[in-house]
């Protein structure tokens, strides 16, 4: 397989989500503009912390790549399962982290504007 080959499913399988994205988020505006209640529902709050969520998730793929290396290099696992497996639960992991941070952060400053 050649380098970039892999990229054609991941690109097919991104254009379908983003496709199905878009299609339910009309339908969910037009809805709103049907019932006649404001927009305001559907626009963020100010409270959520992107660049920590995805800061925790990229550096919790690194980490798991970093250790699925090492279980590779050591033949611990074979390389394949390795990667994906340790870049999934490490990744999973800094999510759930993040979760729990966000919790944290509204449950002690429940209105950011006082």
């Amino acid at each position: 397989m050649n380098n970039a080959e892999f990229l054609i499913p991941i690109s097919f399988f991104a254009m379908i989500l983003g496709i199905v994205y878009m299609s339910y988020r009309k339908k969910e505006r037009m809805a709103l503009i049907q019932s006649g209640r404001d927009s305001s529902i559907l626009k963020d709050d100010g409270r959520c912390y992107s660049s920590l969520k995805w800061g925790l998730l990229l550096f919790g793929v690194g980490l798991g790549l970093l250790i699925a290396e090492f279980m590779a290099k050591y033949q611990v696992m074979s390389p394949e399962a390795a990667y994906f497996s340790m870049a999934s639960i490490f990744g999973g992991m800094a999510l759930i982290i993040d979760f729990f941070l966000e919790k944290h952060r509204k449950e002690s400053n429940p209105d950011p504007e006082k």
